[in-house]
């Protein structure tokens, strides 16, 4: 089984291939309790907009989802990217793990 792995170096360069990001940082990491999704949050002061990028899996499939928002916290714009398995393997993002059902 695969399972989605990640830190701050590795979420902060895939979502930069997406979306323009300050310094590395300027931006806050944060992993799901017991479970492999992942946050980046950002702020750019130009347009005074809040950003977070989501990474998990659905369905099987790696999405990242890159959500705008406002000074008073509403979503303005949201885009949602299928990364490709490749992508994530060659970025080490991807591990291996044992079947807990198997025996």
């Amino acid at each position: 089984m695969l399972r989605l792995k990640a830190n701050k170096t590795s979420l902060y360069m895939l979502v930069a291939t997406y979306a323009a990001l300050p310094g590395i940082r300027r931006a806050s990491f944060q992993k799901a309790f017991r479970s492999p999704d992942y946050w980046l949050k950002w702020y750019d002061e130009k347009t005074d907009g809040c950003y977070d990028a989501f990474l998990s899996a659905c369905g099987g499939r790696p999405l990242l989802a890159i959500t705008e928002r406002d000074i008073s916290g509403h979503c303005t714009a949201r885009t949602v990217h299928t990364v490709p398995m490749n992508i994530l393997r060659e970025r080490g993002m991807i591990e291996e793990v044992a079947d807990r059902g198997a025996h």
